[in-house]
Protein backbone atom coordinates (compact mmCIF):
# COMPACT_ATOMS: atom_id res chain seq x y z
CA UNK A 1 0.00 0.00 0.00
CA UNK A 2 1.89 3.17 -1.39
CA UNK A 3 -0.94 5.69 0.20
CA UNK A 4 0.32 4.55 3.99
CA UNK A 5 0.88 7.26 6.10
CA UNK A 6 2.57 4.75 8.86
CA UNK A 7 5.39 3.67 6.50
CA UNK A 8 8.98 5.95 6.85
CA UNK A 9 11.85 5.63 4.54
CA UNK A 10 14.63 3.97 6.48
CA UNK A 11 17.11 6.92 6.71
CA UNK A 12 14.25 8.97 8.20
CA UNK A 13 15.07 9.66 12.25
CA UNK A 14 11.81 9.84 14.50
CA UNK A 15 11.67 11.58 17.03
CA UNK A 16 11.52 8.54 19.49
CA UNK A 17 13.97 6.66 17.92
CA UNK A 18 16.94 9.40 18.29
CA UNK A 19 15.95 10.08 22.24
CA UNK A 20 15.67 6.11 22.84
CA UNK A 21 19.52 5.82 21.39
CA UNK A 22 20.68 9.03 23.24
CA UNK A 23 19.48 7.24 26.13
CA UNK A 24 20.65 4.60 25.54
CA UNK A 25 24.19 5.80 24.63
CA UNK A 26 24.57 7.96 27.94
CA UNK A 27 23.29 5.00 30.21
CA UNK A 28 25.51 2.07 28.31
CA UNK A 29 28.42 4.49 28.85
CA UNK A 30 28.35 5.61 31.76
CA UNK A 31 27.53 2.60 33.79
CA UNK A 32 29.93 0.51 31.46
CA UNK A 33 32.62 3.06 32.40
CA UNK A 34 32.24 3.45 35.39
CA UNK A 35 32.22 -0.29 36.15
CA UNK A 36 35.84 -0.52 34.64
CA UNK A 37 37.09 2.44 36.37
CA UNK A 38 35.26 0.57 39.53
CA UNK A 39 37.54 -2.78 38.46
CA UNK A 40 40.73 -0.74 38.13
CA UNK A 41 39.90 1.03 41.34
CA UNK A 42 40.21 -2.67 43.00
CA UNK A 43 42.76 -3.40 40.63
CA UNK A 44 45.35 -0.47 41.00
CA UNK A 45 44.51 -0.02 45.15
CA UNK A 46 43.13 3.58 44.47
CA UNK A 47 41.13 5.63 46.55
CA UNK A 48 37.50 4.85 46.46
CA UNK A 49 35.77 6.61 44.14
CA UNK A 50 38.23 7.94 41.77
CA UNK A 51 38.45 4.75 39.54
CA UNK A 52 34.14 5.17 39.20
CA UNK A 53 34.74 9.06 38.99
CA UNK A 54 37.12 9.01 36.20
CA UNK A 55 35.35 6.02 34.34
CA UNK A 56 31.40 7.94 34.73
CA UNK A 57 33.08 11.05 33.24
CA UNK A 58 34.99 9.15 30.04
CA UNK A 59 32.13 7.64 29.44
CA UNK A 60 29.61 10.07 29.22
CA UNK A 61 32.26 12.23 27.23
CA UNK A 62 32.26 9.23 24.35
CA UNK A 63 28.76 8.96 24.85
CA UNK A 64 28.53 12.29 23.78
CA UNK A 65 31.01 11.97 21.05
CA UNK A 66 28.68 9.25 19.72
CA UNK A 67 25.63 10.86 19.88
CA UNK A 68 26.83 14.29 18.04
CA UNK A 69 28.48 11.51 15.65
CA UNK A 70 25.47 9.87 14.65
CA UNK A 71 23.22 12.55 14.81
CA UNK A 72 25.20 14.96 11.92
CA UNK A 73 25.44 12.21 9.49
Amino acid sequence: MADDPHTRKSDDHSSEGVAGAVLGYLLAGIVAWGFLGWLAERFFDLRTGIGVAVGMMLGAAGAIYLIMKRLSA
